[in-house]
Order: structure tokens, then C-alpha cells, then sequence
């Protein structure tokens, strides 16, 4: 523990033609309080499990989880388990807390909370793997603070997704049709440089995505069973966006001064068409808002 003393000293002088002379400030001393910053002892890797099985009857089921960092891998598991997660990490405070009551599932790992942070004392290491059950609705909501890994969401019923991401490296999936009904998908990515596939055969009514600085490929296509409204908001980095070939698309886009590249659409008065837009049951309409990255809108078969 240390103190700091700021000394700050000011001194004055004004000359002239006609007279000198020197004024003395008082010099004023600044104590800057002990500040203690509390250290994360990094120890031997652990290992928890956690298998809550799925109880007859379930309806569906709200899962909220809260991530700080390290490696996530999410995917389809045990149809007869609501979860099944293997847990390794080596900061006794990251240990997960694991909830589930009147079907809302929570899994948080410890030590979020602002008074329980601290800097870790050698290399650390989080990593979980999560498997859920595919034989319930699921309505998710993930809130991640850095790291990487693959979120796949393929033989999952998902009824609404939302992802807060901050930095790091993801890749997402949706590759075959989902078991649900979906209503909305939101994506906030800051940092985070991200993939998204397939987020036709999730379904979603609505799709809303705030980009951040991080890269952003998001990838429309698939067995969409629904006509959808997407929303777009650029931000600093670059954005991708992958469209279909046999459902008509309309982009409109408004706003900055992002620099725009378009492959297999055509520009008419309203916006930006593909070949099949006005003769299709099922449309996707997306609005973007651009901000000072690029943007690329591409038709893919």
C-alpha cells in the first residue's frame, strides 16, 4: 500500500517595460487516497459438471447466461437433459452459478459483479461447454464480455435470441431448420468480430443487429418460413451481408458514409433488389443505417 503525494507548484511572472516584479501563489498539496486494487489468485485447473434433467411437461424455458470471458461452446446435447455443462477454470471466484427455477434456467459466472473484480496473478483460463436440451422451446439470452468459440444453435428450438457480445471471436450457427417458431433475433456486437450463419433456417419475424468496431458476417440465408424485418445498424467496423437467391430482398439504406459494395442486386428507386423480389410468397425487408466502416451486400446461390 502506498500514499501519493501531488505537489503542484505555480509561479507568476509578469514583466514589463516599466516595472518587474514576481507574485507567489501558495502551493497547494493534493493527497491522493490509498487505493487498494485486490488481486484473483490463479490456482490449478477445476472442473465442475452440472446435468439438469428436463421435467416432464415442460412447456419451454427462458435461459439467461452471462459469460465474462475465456472460450464458449454452446450446441444441441441429451434430449432428456435440460443441460449438460462441463465447466474448467483456474480463479476459484469464476466458479459458475447455475439456477433453475420455475422454468428459467440462469448460469452466470462468478465474480461479474463490480466488487468482486480484481487483476488475476498469472494466466487464467475459462472455458465452458454447454449442451441443451433439444426438445424444448428455448428463449435465450447471452451476455458475453470477451473470448471465443462457437455458439451452435442447429437442432435447438429457439423462440427468441439475444446476444450482447463484447470483444473477441465467434462463430454462430443455424444449419438446418428451426424446431420453433422465432420471434425475434437482436445482436449487439462491440468489439467482436463475428459470423453468423444461416439465420434463414432460424427463422426469426424480426432481426435486429447494432454493429460495433469489430467485423460482422451475417449470412440471411436459408429455409426461412416466414416473411422477416431486418434492421441494421453499422457501426465502425466492416459488415457482410449474405442474402438468398430464391426469396425476393429489398435494402434500403440510410445514414453515414460507409462505403458500399453490391453483388447480384440492382438499384431502383425504392432501394436495392435481387432478381426474385415481388414474385416470392416469402420477402425479407432490411433497413440499414450506415456508419463509417463497409459495408457489402451480396446475393449468394
Amino acid at each position: 500500500m502506498r500514499r501519493l503525494m501531488l505537489f503542484l507548484s505555480a509561479v507568476v511572472l509578469v514583466m514589463s517595460s516599466l516595472a518587474c516584479g514576481s507574485i507567489s501563489l501558495p502551493q497547494p498539496t493534493i493527497e491522493i487516497p490509498d487505493v487498494d486494487i485486490p488481486t484473483l489468485e490463479v490456482g490449478e485447473m477445476q472442473t465442475h459438471r452440472e446435468t439438469i434433467p428436463l421435467p416432464a411437461g415442460t412447456v419451454s424455458v427462458t435461459v439467461s447466461i452471462a459469460f465474462g470471458g475465456g472460450e464458449l461452446v454452446l450446441g444441441a446435447g441429451d434430449p432428456a437433459e435440460l443441460l449438460s455443462g462441463r465447466f474448467r477454470y483456474n480463479v476459484e471466484e469464476w466458479a459458475p452459478e447455475i439456477a433453475y427455477r420455475g422454468n428459467e434456467l440462469t448460469i452466470e459466472q462468478g465474480g461479474l459483479d463490480f466488487h468482486e473484480w480484481g487483476v488475476p496473478s498469472g494466466i487464467t483460463h475459462n472455458e465452458w461447454k454447454l449442451n441443451f436440451s433439444p426438445n424444448v422451446p428455448l428463449k435465450m439470452g447471452l451476455k458475453i464480455g470477451a473470448g471465443n468459440g462457437e455458439l451452435d444453435f442447429t437442432g435447438l428450438q429457439v423462440s427468441a435470441l439475444d446476444m450482447d457480445m463484447g470483444a473477441g471471436d465467434f462463430n454462430v450457427f443455424f444449419d438446418s431448420p428451426n424446431g420453433t417458431a422465432m420471434e425475434n433475433f437482436t445482436l449487439r456486437s462491440g468489439a467482436a468480430k463475428m459470423t453468423v450463419s444461416g439465420i434463414g433456417n432460424a427463422g426469426p419475424r424480426n432481426v435486429t443487429v447494432q454493429g460495433g468496431v469489430g467485423d460482422l458476417d451475417l449470412d440471411l440465408t436459408g429455409s426461412w418460413p416466414v416473411s422477416s424485418e431486418v434492421r441494421l445498424i453499422a457501426g465502425l467496423g466492416a459488415i457482410t451481408l449474405r442474402l438468398p437467391h430464391d426469396i425476393g430482398v429489398m435494402v434500403e439504406t440510410e445514414g453515414g458514409t460507409a462505403s458500399l459494395e453490391t453483388e447480384g442486386l440492382r438499384e431502383t428507386e425504392e432501394g436495392y433488389v435481387n432478381d426474385v423480389y415481388g414474385t416470392t410468397e416469402r420477402e425479407l425487408h432490411v433497413r440499414i443505417t450506415t456508419g463509417v466502416g463497409s459495408l457489402r451486400l451480396l446475393v449468394v446461390e
